[in-house]
Formats: C-alpha cells, structure tokens, sequence
C-alpha cells in the first residue's frame, strides 16, 4: 500500500512542482544590501499553500530594489521578529525564468553575523522537511506542521 502526504512547501511560479523537485536547480546567487520594507501579505500570484507569504524589499548597493520571497509566514514568525527595515542583510538567493526580473527567493539569510537557513542545498525549505518528518525545526522555522499552512489555491505566495 503506498500513501502520499502533500508537502507544505511552495511551487515555484508556473511550475508544476516546486524547485527542490525538479532535477536541474537554478543557480544560487549571493547578494548584499539593506532591508526596506517587510512585507507580510496575501502575494499577486501563487501556487503554493500558504495564505501569507513574507517578502524583504532589500536596496541592493547599486541601488536596485530586490523583492526578496522567505517563505509562508505561518513558518517564519520567529525569523521575521529577528528583521527589521534598515539592517544590512547578505543572502544567498535564486530565481527562475518565470518570476519578475527582481524577484528572488532566499536560500539563506546572514544578519548581523546570524545566519538563518531557510532551504537546503537541493532547495527544499526547512518547514517542509518538518512536515515530511525530517529535520524541520532551525532557525525561526517552527515544527513545519500543517497549522496555518492556509488554503488550496487562494491567492498566497507569488512563488
């Protein structure tokens, strides 16, 4: 007998399965700069889960504003009370081909020495490992259960 377990994690944008799934992995970019504004809202677009998501809107050095995509805010209430607008932040970070041009989703965070992992080397989030049984837990992250994972197919995370 075989069980499936859906995993709280996000899809990326337009994708049938999330990255973490997909066998080529986008490449992982590092970035500085510093945190604007913290969003905490319902996204434009989505195909994950979750009913909010948590963007950083981060200045870049050269000045360009980058909407930096955490995770589902459900998974992240701990690591969102460490950021605040104004604090120098570096990131590893991807994207893919279907998000906006200045859209990123974080891998890592470092803040003012800390670093918080949010996804692992195959890109899979660490809420999502709690909910499958593994690791979950880290920084910030909860127990990756299914509370207030929000609904199927409302409008959450834009990716």
């Amino acid at each position: 007998m075989c069980f499936t377990v859906p995993a709280m994690a996000q899809k990326g944008m337009g994708e049938p399965t999330g990255v973490a799934q997909q066998p080529v992995k986008p490449p992982i970019a590092v970035m500085a700069g510093t945190i604007k504004e913290i969003k905490i809202a319902p996204c434009e677009r989505t195909t994950g889960r979750s009913a909010e998501g948590v963007h950083l809107m981060v200045q870049a050095k050269d000045g360009q504003i980058i909407n930096l995509h955490l995770g589902p805010k459900s998974a992240l209430n701990q690591t969102v009370d460490r950021l605040s607008p104004g604090q120098d932040i570096t990131f590893e970070a991807f994207r893919t081909d279907a998000m906006p041009k200045d859209a990123y989703v974080a891998k890592s965070l470092t803040v003012g020495g800390a670093t918080i992992q949010l996804r692992d080397d195959s890109l899979r989030p660490q809420w999502a490992m709690g909910a499958q049984g593994g690791r979950g837990g880290g920084s910030g992250m909860g127990s990756g259960g299914r509370s207030g994972q929000g609904r199927r197919g409302g409008a959450a995370c834009y990716w």
